[in-house]
């Protein structure tokens, strides 16, 4: 079946948001999507973040009956247990607008500056992605993508899982480091919670203690695995 072709539609109502959460995270232990921070299940975290951007979030997921709850539309992953790209592939195959923003259902402390820099690019560039570089290199998430990627993400997960790679494929528009650096002075945008150690630490930046400094060198918050 062909992808739906986009509305032709201008400002907010050509993003579609993308909350990717169809890993298994084995690391932190149980689901991400329903993890509470401050009270309130990632998920929760990280569509409100992209809602001002969006016509739609949908929650990209493996689990739909466990994630009913939280009020959201839900999409079961077409590619099943194959990471974010996985995820990014549903988004892009049912997506109404021209371009999905998406970002891990791990990633609650998404800049709305950021994304709002991501969605501007995106408008202005020939380019089939819109990404960030941090110190780490590119990060696909979050990061603003075109449907017309899909054949090519398909065709790359037939032998590749990994989103770093198929952004040096792909060739995206980057929004440079000083720029990010500009827009997310702590780089809080990147971090994935992946262990019982991350939670800590986010607990801690909410409770207004702790830096990013003291987290982002440690092993296990992988730009790879996120939003699983």
């Amino acid at each position: 079946m062909p992808p739906r072709q986009p509305d032709r539609q201008s400002g907010p109502a050509r993003l579609t948001g993308a909350i990717l959460a169809g890993g298994f995270s084995r690391r932190l232990g149980q689901d991400k999507a329903a993890l509470q921070l401050g009270g309130k299940p990632l998920a929760l975290w990280v569509n409100e973040a992209l809602a001002p951007l969006v016509t739609i979030s949908w929650l990209i997921t493996n689990q739909p009956l466990a994630h009913q709850s939280f009020g959201l539309p839900l999409m079961t992953d077409l590619r099943p247990f194959q990471g974010p790209a996985g995820g990014l592939v549903t988004a892009l195959f049912a997506a109404r607008t021209p371009w999905v923003l998406a970002a891990a259902v791990d990633n609650p402390f998404l800049a709305p500056a950021l994304l709002a820099a991501l969605a501007a690019r995106a408008g202005r560039t020939s380019r089939p992605a819109v990404v960030c570089r941090s110190p780490r290199g590119l990060e696909p998430f979050p990061g603003v993508y075109s449907i017309r990627l899909l054949p090519a993400l398909q065709d790359f997960l037939q032998t590749d899982r990994r989103p770093t790679r198929f952004l040096e494929i792909c060739r995206p528009q980057v929004l440079s480091e000083t720029e990010v650096l500009a827009l997310d002075p702590e780089g809080r945008s990147f971090f994935n919670l992946n262990t019982p150690q991350d939670l800590h630490q986010a607990e801690a930046w909410l409770a207004g203690t702790g830096s990013l400094q003291d987290a982002s060198a440690r092993e296990g918050n992988t730009r790879e695995n996120s939003g699983g």
